[in-house]
């Protein structure tokens, strides 16, 4: 039996048998398995034990049970969802993160806060926002980000009947009503903890072959909409296939019928570090609240999202939770003010230190050299005799298919579920399905800081093999 007091000196050894464990994870990276589709059978144990067995032999029972049973998400082949891994300095600052410990809640005598703000500055900066123009906070990713920014976005709804929401309740303001073209799931989920529901927004048609807002429809919905409580929620990379709205137009279109604009930017919005991309996310500056995410293409450990809005009195008035044990002295924000979490990890960290460590110019390198290989496997595909592209390839992601002539699309549709079963089960390989204008179809997306040109290559013999 051993207690927290004998422990103690147990940290040493233990951290030592960590780093190791670590580094030899790691070193295998790159050749590893991407996932084990094979493992099922696991060890369980049903009950805490009454007698603790110590952290080294913790650790021990730990990676002897569970240790194969992770996937390689940190490697240079997961193209799945849009998954970054974990850069150098972003791995060392989450080390120091844990043994730090620091609350983030407001600044008591701690630097965390201000790191926070220093690395929102950072980000304003890599995202070419206007200066001063925008404030945020750091989010557990991007749903709690969206709910952020949805949640300002509410307060600002109950102003237009001189109400707050966030202290009288939804019941007292007029409807609220948000127009969504292609919203991302965490988007209807916020909307049903808000309190407008996931069933209340209106759903604006797509232009044809396109995941984004048709502005004549949009338009003539809000022409028509007799609520002044509008909020438009527009994707600047949507998840499904990586399309961007029009953010100037909808930005005019919001001005002219009294809307709030927010963007769910949660990797798109980083198209911003190149001039190769940019003008993907023009408009980006015009919105009122903005969502992104760090544990995608900025490749920081989960969990880190990022949320902006220009209207940071309202933030922090549906955030505001005061209490006469909480000092708020300072010139810094109490970040519990912004957020849902009163209590909250020091996830700046990690973010300051790669933001640091690579720059402006490497995170720049780093979304063009993806760019590039996502243009590159689109163009084996659409030279391949056995696979086709299903809509344009604008930055980091790519939606294709495997096909046959003279096969019905019950049979495609067996046959791609086959080819990516095929794919992943092999080990190069990491991607997702989806459904793609009602077909069943194969997802890649590339943010991984790993992925090289070797990579690539063996992606594309990967999928030779898997259709042959």
């Amino acid at each position: 039996m051993l207690g927290l007091s004998r422990d103690e000196a147990a940290v040493p050894e233990l951290m030592a048998e960590v780093c190791r464990i670590a580094l030899d994870f790691l070193a295998d990276t790159r050749d590893a398995k991407v996932v084990n589709t094979q493992i099922h059978n696991r060890a369980t144990q049903s009950e805490m034990p009454e007698h603790g067995i110590g952290s080294l032999a913790a650790l021990a029972t730990y990676w002897e049970s569970y240790g194969a049973s992770h996937s390689r998400s940190t490697g240079p082949r997961y193209f799945g969802f849009v998954t970054g891994g974990t850069t150098p300095a972003a791995l060392a600052g989450d080390w120091l993160v844990s043994v730090l410990d620091q609350n983030v809640a407001t600044e008591r005598h701690s630097v965390a806060a201000f790191i926070e703000a220093q690395t929102l500055s950072f980000l304003t900066d890599l995202l070419r926002l206007p200066s001063g123009a925008f404030h945020g906070v750091l989010t557990t990713g991007a749903t709690a980000a969206n709910l952020v920014g949805l949640a300002t976005a509410r307060e600002w709804c109950g102003e237009q009947n001189n109400v707050s929401i966030s202290q009288d309740g939804i019941q007292a303001a007029l409807p609220v009503m948000v127009f969504c073209a292609s919203p991302h799931s965490s988007i209807v989920k916020d909307l049903g903890l808000l309190g407008i529901g996931q069933r209340n927004f209106i759903k604006v048609d797509c232009l044809p072959d396109r995941e984004v807002f048709d502005l004549d429809a949009l338009e003539q919905s809000l022409a028509t909409c007799t609520s002044p409580c509008r909020i438009v929620v527009a994707s600047a990379g949507t998840v499904n296939s990586g399309d961007f709205d029009d953010l100037v137009s909808l930005a005019t279109l919001c001005k002219k019928y009294g809307a709030w604009l927010h963007v769910d930017a949660a990797f798109g919005a980083f198209a911003r570090c190149s001039s190769q991309y940019a003008h993907l996310v023009e408009g980006l500056e015009l919105a009122d609240s903005i969502t992104a995410d760090a544990h995608k293409w900025l490749n920081v450990p989960y969990d880190c999202g990022i949320a902006f809005t220009r209207h940071v009195t309202l933030h922090e008035r549906a955030f505001s939770a005061d209490a006469p044990y909480v000092p708020l002295e300072g010139q810094l924000p109490a970040y519990m003010n912004r957020g849902v979490e009163q209590s909250r990890r020091y996830r700046a960290l990690p973010l300051w230190m790669t933001l640091m460590a690579y720059g402006k110019a490497g995170y720049r390198e780093l979304i063009e050299r993806h760019c590039g290989y996502a243009q590159r496997i689109a163009s084996w595909v659409d030279e391949s005799s056995c696979f086709k592209l299903l809509c344009e390839v604008r930055l980091n992601l790519l939606v294709f298919r495997y096909f046959k002539d003279g096969c019905s699309p019950n049979t495609l549709a067996e046959l791609n579920r086959q080819v990516l079963s095929n794919l992943n089960s092999s080990g190069e390989l990491y991607i997702t399905p989806t459904t793609y204008k009602g077909e069943y179809a194969l997802r890649l997306s590339i943010s991984n800081w790993m992925t090289q040109e070797e990579d690539i290559n063996r992606v594309t013999a990967a999928l030779q093999r898997a259709a042959d």
